[in-house]
């Protein structure tokens, strides 16, 4: 471990009064740290990295602060900072001969084994209902405000901050009531429409039917003019010549 000391100075890194580690072990907590470096002086902040540089700090705890997440950061060796109230903790920091994980009472101050397992288990797996209820109830919450919002801007007509204007059934412009009846008129409106607009004898297709057509009516007109024929000769009124 070492003073923090670079040329681009990060403001959460302030000089003089961070200090900096190297080659610090997956289980060591931001907690552990403040318990071991507290005899130093006021701790104002601790902060890991994968590596060292100015924005690694920000890609280690990426995706870690969101809501209902689970995403932590990876279980390596990584690197520390560790922010001070005053400049002279850091001497006092730098003086220690050796890092003793074991406080009075001789409990060790960093998790291991089971506990460690069964708490990273609870922070993976296992949501805080507390936690849950009071996200759910702020979600809850902006949801009803957003409606109430579009239900106003329904009845004045006022156009939203995207510039479209929600239609409902009240205030000036209403819109139509969607009734059975009402939809019934305007699909048939649509319909007739459409087939006005469609085009005949345009596409290869549609020739290829209309041909087909002609014929089967030909035929059926043939058929017809048979029957016809028959008749008259059953009754004796068909004069050939």
């Amino acid at each position: 471990m070492r003073e923090h000391f670079i040329r681009l100075m990060d403001p959460n890194k302030p000089k003089g009064r961070t200090l900096f580690l190297l080659n610090v072990p997956p289980y060591v907590t931001e907690e552990s740290l403040k318990t071991v470096f507290a005899q130093a002086g006021t701790i104002e902040a601790v902060e890991f990295a994968a590596k060292p540089g100015k924005d690694e700090t920000i890609k280690w705890y990426e995706g870690t602060g969101e809501p209902f997440s689970n995403n932590r950061p990876p279980f390596v060796f990584k690197v520390a900072y560790i922010v001070f109230q005053k400049s002279s903790s850091i001497g006092k920091a730098l003086a220690f001969k050796s890092i003793d994980l074991f406080n009075s009472s001789g409990e060790c101050i960093l998790k291991t084994g089971m506990e460690l397992w069964h708490e990273e288990y609870e922070g993976n797996y296992l949501l805080k209902a507390q936690k849950a209820k009071l996200e759910v109830s702020k979600y809850m919450a902006a949801y009803d405000k957003m409606e109430r919002a579009a239900t106003e801007a329904a009845k004045t007509g006022e156009a939203d901050a995207d510039g479209w204007v929600t239609v409902g059934k009240e205030g000036r412009n209403a819109g139509f009531e969607q009734k059975a009846s009402v939809i019934g008129r305007l699909e048939q409106k649509v319909a007739k429409g459409n087939k006005t607009k469609e085009l005949k004898n345009f596409y290869t297709f549609q020739i290829r039917e209309s041909k087909m057509q002609n014929i089967v009516e030909m035929r059926k007109k043939f058929e017809e003019d048979k029957r016809k024929i028959e008749l008259l000769k059953q009754s004796r009124r068909f004069k050939p010549f």
